[in-house]
């Protein structure tokens, strides 16, 4: 029997994985969201349920993080993990081409058009943004953003926490640290040590 799913934030990436998940004809029976202007909403037509912390009043729902901030993110399923044990949910849209030789941590998120080739592996809590494309033998890490339209050549290694901004190409075997953020549009031909911001064609 398939989970009755909720989906942790109301906003635009939740109404996003909340999408995917009805696109895969998943049940989902809402939001919950700590902020006080979304209560009574019905984002796509789904309720926000309460504040995160009515989590536990749900023990049979499977759950996702859907906030775009990878600490914050982290955050929320540190909260919930130390009050029980949620059962957390991959959304994969149909219309992501991902191999069947990919392997996808738990509450990791593949938005619809993107490509994920053969021995790729994705960690956990995870985002693979619309039309990215991750292919042969990468390795990206937990609580990392992969956003819309970024091509991640084969054997890339991305860290964890990183951001890879939108339309960023990362040339093949290049290994990008923890805690990275690589701006818009970036090539990035050589390996990034951890905790900085490059940007820039070639990224520096």
């Amino acid at each position: 029997m398939s989970l009755r799913n909720i989906v942790i934030g109301a906003g635009g990436h939740g109404k996003v994985i909340a999408d995917i998940l009805l696109s895969g004809k998943q049940e989902v029976l809402g939001f919950l969201d700590d902020n006080p202007a979304r209560e009574g909403h019905t984002p796509i037509g789904l309720p926000v349920l309460g504040l995160i912390a009515r989590w536990s009043d749900y023990p049979d729902a499977g759950f996702i993080v859907a906030i775009g901030a990878q600490h914050i993110r982290q955050q929320i399923v540190t909260q919930l993990e130390q009050g029980g044990k949620p059962q957390w949910i991959t959304a994969i849209h149909p219309m992501a081409a991902v191999s069947t030789f990919t392997t996808i941590g738990h509450g990791t998120a593949i938005m619809a058009g993107t490509v994920i080739n053969a021995d790729a592996r994705i960690g956990q809590h995870s985002i693979i943004n619309t039309g990215a494309t991750v292919d042969h033998d990468c390795e990206v890490g937990d609580y990392v953003h992969i956003a819309p339209g970024v091509n991640l050549a084969g054997g890339v290694r991305v860290g964890n926490h990183t951001l890879v901004g939108a339309g960023a190409t990362i040339a093949p075997y290049c290994a990008i640290g923890d805690n990275v953020t690589i701006g818009a549009g970036a090539v990035v031909i050589n390996d990034i040590p951890s905790g900085v911001t490059v940007k820039g064609v070639p990224a520096r």
